[in-house]
């Protein structure tokens, strides 16, 4: 019998948390954007709730970071229509792509689906998405692949962030000092 410990599901926890956040970060920033992934122990006491939580928190848009570009001659190419979509379906999908469950565009999408359905995406994830009813949505399998092909695509950009989010939560001091700076 696998005997896991409440420290090993934990960290299995922050690791979950720290990809998901990274998942986002990395696909708004190959759309132009920036901003900053972060993770923190989760307070509540509630033991039905993950020991971690994250956020991903936008500082430049995508938009207005094109916009800047065009107004001083640069040529961009356009957002793709869905941007918002691949970014807010991001960390689930970055969570799916980590536990190696599937590399099946309709599986992974029916897998999200069901994952919304059960209350394990946030508010924030389902807005980008447009799913204002969770009883009541569809997923583009388009969308979903491409947001899995961008994301293997830029996985160790993925990997370097969370594995960083994953260092700075740590105790021991000089173990984040020495991830943090080989991933930079």
């Amino acid at each position: 019998m696998l005997d896991v410990t409440d420290e090993q599901i934990t960290l299995n926890e922050l690791r979950i948390a720290a990809y998901h956040e990274a998942g986002h970060k990395m696909l708004y920033e190959r759309f132009g954007g920036a901003g900053d992934a972060v993770v923190w122990r989760n307070q509540s006491g509630n033991p039905e709730e993950t020991a971690w939580r994250g956020q991903f928190r936008p500082r430049t848009c995508p938009e207005a970071m094109q916009k800047v570009a065009r107004k001083q001659g640069f040529d961009v190419p356009p957002l793709p229509q869905n941007w918002k979509v691949l970014v807010g379906m991001g960390g689930l999908v970055a969570e799916t792509i980590l536990s190696g469950e599937t590399d099946d565009a309709g599986v992974l999408a029916d897998i999200l689906v069901s994952r919304i359905w059960n209350g394990e995406a946030s508010a924030s994830d389902l807005a980008l998405m447009n799913i204002s009813d969770i009883d009541n949505f569809a997923l583009s399998y388009d969308s979903v692949d491409e947001c899995m092909r961008v994301l293997r695509d830029g996985w160790s950009d993925v990997r370097q962030e969370a594995e960083c989010l994953i260092a700075t939560c740590l105790p021991d001091a000089s173990f984040k000092s020495t991830m943090c700076s080989t991933l930079s």
